[in-house]
């Protein structure tokens, strides 16, 4: 301790900095400090300031207006509040990655698998139509017993999640989803986990959802949703009903995407 002077650990949940603090006991914590909201992201007029020259360049590559990129860029990558009343951050990693390409992408999602969190979700029987209305309190946000039953700090603390609301009288936290990114990367990797498909053709069945529905062809997409039900393993039985109430929240969200 005696050698650093300053030192700013970052993207580390609460579970992984247990281990942390029995060798540094004096790190101060700011996750929800609201005089350092804005220390590891990018706010809407930090851009402005300081890449506009590639917002325009960006809005020439795509064919599409100043305007329509400025309203893209927010939808995609916006959306992290740390702090109730405060400004939306965006994603650095996938902002400064669309303007280094010229093109819009999940960057962040694809650096990698939230297969832990997956797999918390389906152990505690979570329902996923939840996720996009969560309420809980900061206590429960700055949890660190990895045994809880409860998925969402660790979800929220893996970036999945994001403050959206703050009911002051009763100090209660409304989460979701921050940006398009995030819901739709995550929604799309549940698929595979639920449904009866497998990772290579997931994508290829969401698309063909999208174009039955499209067409009016309603007879296909009902016999193919009746498929993502097949062969349900006996360990889900117990909760078959909420196994079939996340497949299908999980399909009609992704098909939401394109529709």
């Amino acid at each position: 301790d005696g050698c650093i002077k300053f030192a700013l650990l970052t993207g580390v949940t609460k579970f992984g900095k247990v281990s942390v603090f029995s060798d540094l006991n004096n790190l101060k914590d700011i996750s929800m400090d609201e005089r350092f909201v804005d220390i590891c992201g990018i706010t809407e007029k930090e851009i402005h300031d300081n890449l506009e020259e590639e917002l325009h360049q960006l809005a020439e590559k795509q064919k599409m207006s100043y305007e329509q990129v400025c309203a893209e860029l927010k939808e995609c990558y916006d959306g992290y509040h740390f702090v109730e009343h405060t400004i939306g951050i965006y994603n650095p990693f996938s902002l400064l990655n669309t303007f280094d390409k010229m093109k819009f992408g999940s960057y962040w999602f694809e650096t990698g698998t939230p297969t832990y969190l997956v797999n918390l979700l389906k152990k505690h029987h979570y329902d996923l139509e939840r996720m996009a209305h969560e309420e809980t309190d900061e206590q429960v946000l700055n949890s660190i017993d990895s045994e809880s039953s409860n998925p969402i700090p660790v979800i929220y603390q893996s970036g999945y999640l994001t403050i959206k609301g703050y009911d002051e009288e009763f100090g209660i936290y409304r989460l979701g989803f921050p940006n398009r990114e995030v819901e739709e990367g995550f929604v799309r990797f549940l698929l595979p986990y639920y449904a009866n498909v497998n990772k290579v053709e997931s994508p290829f069945e969401i698309q063909k959802f999208v174009r039955e529905v499209r067409s009016g062809d309603y007879n296909s997409f009902f016999r193919r949703l009746q498929s993502f039900f097949a062969d349900t393993g006996y360990d889900v039985i117990r909760e078959q009903e909420l196994h079939y109430e996340n497949v299908l929240f999980i399909v009609f969200k992704l098909v939401g995407f394109y529709t």
